[in-house]
């Protein structure tokens, strides 16, 4: 909750708050239907056009076209209530981007981890934020009946 910034409306949308007599709790609430239908219903996104944003501005950033990745950038920004960013040298957009990415698919399909493992922070990052974090858990295991039809698959995963 801390990671987003003052005024950003993805919080104050996204999220909400339990509160009992000693605590708080907070927990996603993204794509929620908001009418009663007698039912519970949740929409499922699988494509989202903050990401082909988010998608573009990284490669531009990685070419160092600086100004049209902040564009991409702000527009998912703007959207968001905040101002633009303030990311000037590459390794800064880069680093925006990635915070952005971060808070705009939080719960969804996993983007963070696998962010995390293209980016090759995976193990710097989880192993901060997860008890139990292994680095064995970036790849999962071959499955065991695909390791008895096929021997050129062993050896197995480190780990598993």
């Amino acid at each position: 909750m801390n990671a987003f910034e003052t005024g950003d409306l993805r919080k104050a949308l996204w999220t909400k708050k339990v509160t009992t007599k000693n605590e708080s709790w907070y927990h996603a609430y993204k794509y929620k239907l908001t009418t009663n239908t007698g039912t519970s219903a949740e929409y499922t996104i699988l494509f989202r056009l903050a990401e082909m944003y988010l998608i573009r501005a990284e490669s531009n950033a990685k070419l160092n076209h600086l100004e049209e990745a902040k564009e991409d950038l702000n527009k998912i920004r703007n959207r968001a209530g905040l101002t633009n960013t303030n990311a000037v040298t590459q390794e800064e957009v880069l680093t925006a981007i990635a915070k952005e990415r971060r808070l705009e698919f939080f719960t969804e399909q996993g983007h963070r981890f696998f962010d995390l493992k293209r980016t090759g922070k995976a193990d710097e990052v989880l192993s901060l934020a997860k008890p139990n974090w292994n680095s064995n858990h970036i790849v999962l295991p071959l499955p065991e009946n695909e390791l008895l039809l096929n021997e050129n698959l062993l050896p197995q995963n480190t780990g598993y």
